[in-house]
């Protein structure tokens, strides 16, 4: 069906901005349609619908979305609505002009690894930080340290990334963490750090770090540790997990699934009441055994961190002698909104 909607376009209201995705700009408006042009031809569409919503429909497009309507408009008006259409451009012009862009490279969401005593932590040191900053040292922790898919990187510059995490985590203690927090800041860093080292890729690339992400209440110095039953039956009934993911394909909004991991749960505990216990002591075990005595990459090693200036220079000289190492890493962390360069 190819119906030329641009005759009954009213113009634009300016609606929140939204985001989607590493880096992803994207902003959303509302355009305005009505069910009828000036010499009263109507759309069929906007027929059925007007008994519920009456006679205009508006219409939610994405920033290329509104690109490409006002791009389609150009050569589908009749003579009659060029000054539909002039208005309707000036309108649109306007609108365009506000628009404002959302970066997301810093997402101030935290991040927490599954270590409890070094997520809070780090949760405890950026509770008088900015959300910016926050933002700053929640990226690390999900963009250098426990990235969820290795396939765009050797192994080499895995293991590189997460030296240019631990200088930032050194750039943020220096420059936005109080100085009674710095040391069980970097320390918490630290661990994260080698947890990341100690990870494992398959053969698609996805990582697995040896412990359950961490799964929290409150925020800040008050961060509670709870148990993440769906990850604790992944690891200690495989079969009952396997079949929970199954029943989450139901088309019953979950139901059938939440009530199998709760029956579950219950008859698991008293079948062994120390089933908890022994999750965390898996994640334990692990730690103990393998991230403990860790060593950690050092390309990033020469980087200064006194300053953003200094920082910055370091990291652009590296760029520039390694121009193919970790190169997508590399040109994300200088266009990042937070040096603002």
């Amino acid at each position: 069906m190819n119906i030329k909607y641009s005759r009954f376009y009213n113009g634009t209201e300016k609606t929140p901005f939204y985001g989607n995705g590493a880096g992803k700009k994207d902003a959303v408006a509302k355009q305005e349609f009505s069910t009828t042009n000036q010499h009263g031809s109507s759309i069929q569409a906007a027929k059925d619908v007007r008994p519920q919503y009456g006679d205009s429909v508006a219409v939610e497009f994405s920033k290329d979305g509104i690109e490409a309507l006002v791009e389609g408009r150009k050569g589908s008006l009749l003579p009659d609505d060029q000054g539909t259409m002039q208005t309707a451009k000036a309108k649109n012009e306007a609108f365009q002009k506000e628009i404002q862009q959302i970066d997301n490279t810093l997402n101030d969401l935290p991040a927490y690894s599954g270590l409890y005593g070094a997520d809070k932590a780090v949760a405890a040191a950026l509770e008088n930080c900015s959300r910016k900053e926050q933002g700053f040292v929640y990226d690390i922790i999900r963009q250098n340290f426990l990235i969820e898919n290795s396939g765009s990187m050797t192994p080499e510059e895995r293991q590189a990334n997460i030296s240019l995490g631990m200088k930032k985590a050194e750039y943020a203690a220096e420059n936005m963490i109080s100085e009674d927090s710095r040391e069980s800041f970097l320390n918490a860093m630290e661990s994260i750090a080698k947890l990341a080292s100690a990870g494992k890729d398959d053969s698609s690339g996805t990582m697995d770090y040896g412990v359950a992400k961490g799964k929290y209440l409150g925020h800040g110095s008050g961060l509670v540790r709870t148990t993440d039953t769906v990850d604790m039956m992944r690891s200690m009934d495989q079969a009952a997990y396997e079949e929970y993911q199954k029943l989450g394909r139901n088309n019953d909004g979950g139901i059938s699934a939440l009530k199998y991991l709760t029956n579950w749960f219950v008859d698991s505990v008293n079948k062994n009441p120390h089933m908890v216990d022994n999750y965390e002591k898996k994640s334990e075990e692990y730690v103990e055994k393998n991230v403990k005595d860790q060593k950690l990459d050092t390309t990033f090693d020469g980087l200064k961190t006194g300053s953003k200036e200094e920082f910055l220079k370091g990291l652009k000289a590296f760029q520039k002698s390694n121009p193919d190492f970790l190169a997508s890493m590399i040109s994300r962390e200088l266009a990042s909104k937070y040096w603002g360069v």
